[in-house]
Formats: structure tokens, sequence, C-alpha cells
């Protein structure tokens, strides 16, 4: 997620434009030898964006962020101490952190609470709580 992307109003909902992913998958198992290969977004024709109604909330943390942080190089959102992209061992680390912090203790030991997403489950990629509301 790159700065221009963002409509970040003062107040009131905000609009993030996601226009590609940037997963981690190993240098083995991608096709420029990196850690993160670009891919378009699943489920979508190549090209096509999707749009993020960011809470008021979040958009004033957005703020906060770029205030006291800026951006990477590229104008990335998100990025590592020294501008990279973020690995998916500090997404996990941060987690950990941020749950032992926020949660009560039970609550942060449920195998739920040990991911920052919730579980994927079954070859349809759907996750758990898409495929209850589906039954529901």
């Amino acid at each position: 997620m790159a700065l221009p992307d963002c409509r970040l109003p003062r107040t009131g909902w905000g609009r993030l434009i996601v226009h590609r992913t940037l997963p981690q998958a190993g240098k083995p198992w991608t096709d420029t030898g990196r850690y993160h290969d670009g891919r378009e977004l699943k489920n979508r024709p190549p090209g096509e964006t999707r749009v993020v109604p960011p809470p008021p909330q979040l958009v004033t943390l957005r703020h906060e962020s770029v205030t006291t942080f800026g951006t990477a190089d590229d104008g990335r959102l998100f990025f590592s101490e020294r501008g990279g992209i973020l690995s998916y061992t500090a997404y996990h680390y941060v987690w950990r952190e941020a749950r032992a912090l926020a949660l009560s203790p039970a609550l942060a030991a449920t195998p739920l609470a040990k991911r920052p997403y919730p579980p994927v489950t079954g070859a349809s990629g759907a996750r758990s709580s898409q495929k209850a509301a589906r039954s529901a």
C-alpha cells in the first residue's frame, strides 16, 4: 500500500486502492528469485483494483503514522527499519507482543489468537468465518 493510493481525509472514512500483492514465498519458489513476487489480486482480472474503505479510526492512525515515520522511498506505508518489505516473521513478532498487551492471558492462549488472521481452511481458500457466514 503506497501513500498515493490512499484517500485519507482529515475526518470520516477513507479510501485505499489496492493494485497488487507481494506475497512472501521464499527465494526458491518465486519467479524472480526474491522473497516476494508481485502478483495480481486474487479472483480479479489482471489490472483490476480493490477499493477498501478504512473507518475514521484507521484513517487517523494512518495520518499519525505517516507524520511520525514517513513512508518508504517508493511511498509504501508499511516498511521495515531499513525501508524494505515487511517479512512474515515481522508480522508474527509484532502480533505476539500486541496479543500479550491487548488480550487477557486466557484469550491470548487460544489457537485463534496465535495468528494475526483467521485460518484458511479447505481447497477453496475460504476463511472459516466466510464459511460460517455462508452456512447461516
